[in-house]
């Protein structure tokens, strides 16, 4: 295990080589991929008894979701809802 003099001096090549501006989001992104790592190597190894409540909810809308699909959608009189998406269109590239 390195001492305290052994970081500082990595601390310092690292700011060298890569610039004061970069180090925040070079930690930044060091700490979502150990946070991403902790999280998949967990997972990997649960049972299905220790799952959270949140996993187990979400599971549980989609069975119940999958469920109506295959029973009609929970329509009984067999109508059609009719949805309206409306969008932006993008400005067209010739200038106009």
């Amino acid at each position: 295990m390195p001492g305290m003099g052994e970081l500082i001096v990595i601390l310092l090549i690292v700011l060298v080589v890569f610039g004061a501006n970069k180090l925040p989001g070079i930690g930044d992104a060091l700490g979502r991929s150990i946070k991403n790592f902790k999280k998949a190597s967990n997972v990997e190894g649960d049972d299905d008894d220790k799952k959270d409540d949140k996993t187990a909810k979400k599971e549980l809308a989609s069975a119940k979701s999958a469920k109506q699909l295959e029973e009609g959608g929970g329509a009984e009189d067999g109508d059609w809802e009719e949805v309206v998406v409306r969008r932006r269109k993008k400005p067209a590239a010739g200038g106009e």
